[in-house]
């Protein structure tokens, strides 16, 4: 979860989805009585708009059921459509399954299964490591920044082919590891199984985007590690020296 929120309020929009270049963005995200909507604030770390709203599960996952975009007090023409086209709803929502994963409950847990016959063939059984360890893959391919060709990706990191991994993701979605997802488009949420993310998987996953401080703080909140181990984690992947101190 990260730590900025805009209080101004402003007008009810509709925004476009068209968006150039997707601004980093500040998002905190609270839950409410019902475990299955949220409330949310967004602010770019450096833009002219800020947006509230809640989402809620549907039966193809979390979506945005309500948006409302304010013009920050710089912005002379107020809520226009060019501003309109500046908010990334998919990188919004992108961020707010991130804490609504983590917000949701910890009882929470997939539905069971029945019993299946001995498999035929001699084909081997798929291992909860590797299930979890594509649902996780495909998270962190399907995030709003990464272009098309999730699948060929995956293929290749996995070195199986993309028929393979569609077989394992539906494997995946219907044993837990994955949410659902809307038919005919990339992405879904982590699955009721997929409650324990470790600070690596957090960040392949969910650091689209922010900034380094951020992503340090989001994978502290997610994981329980110390703001000191986060930045360890984040910036050492980007190979970029942290900064000291602070535990903030």
């Amino acid at each position: 979860m990260t730590n900025m929120k805009d209080d101004n309020q402003g007008k009810a929009a509709h925004p476009g989805a068209a968006h150039e270049r997707t601004p980093q963005l500040a998002t905190e995200v609270q839950a409410t009585g019902d475990p299955h909507v949220f409330t949310f604030d967004c602010t770019p770390v450096a833009g002219d708009w800020s947006a509230s709203g809640t989402v809620r599960r549907a039966p193809t996952g979390l979506i945005i059921a309500s948006l409302q975009v304010n013009a920050s007090e710089s912005t002379q023409s107020g809520v226009t459509g060019n501003l309109l086209r500046k908010v990334p709803v998919g990188e919004i929502l992108n961020h707010v399954r991130a804490d609504a994963a983590r917000l949701s409950p910890a009882e929470q847990e997939a539905a069971p299964q029945p019993e299946r016959a001995p498999r035929r063939g001699g084909r081997a059984a798929l291992s909860d490591d590797l299930l979890r360890g594509v649902a996780v893959a495909y998270l962190g391919e399907t995030r709003p920044d990464k272009p098309a060709g999730a699948l060929q990706r995956l293929s290749a990191e996995f070195g199986r082919p993309e028929g393979t991994i569609r077989t394992w993701l539906a494997r995946a979605r219907s044993e837990g590891w994955l949410g659902p997802s809307v038919k005919g488009r990339a992405g879904a949420e982590p699955g009721p199984l997929l409650r324990d993310l470790t600070a690596a998987e957090y960040t392949r996953i969910y650091s689209a985007q922010t900034t380094l401080e951020d992503q340090a703080r989001i994978v502290a909140d997610a994981t329980g590690v110390s703001l000191d181990e986060a930045r360890q984690d984040v910036y050492g992947r980007t190979g970029v020296e942290p900064p000291e101190g602070d535990e903030g």
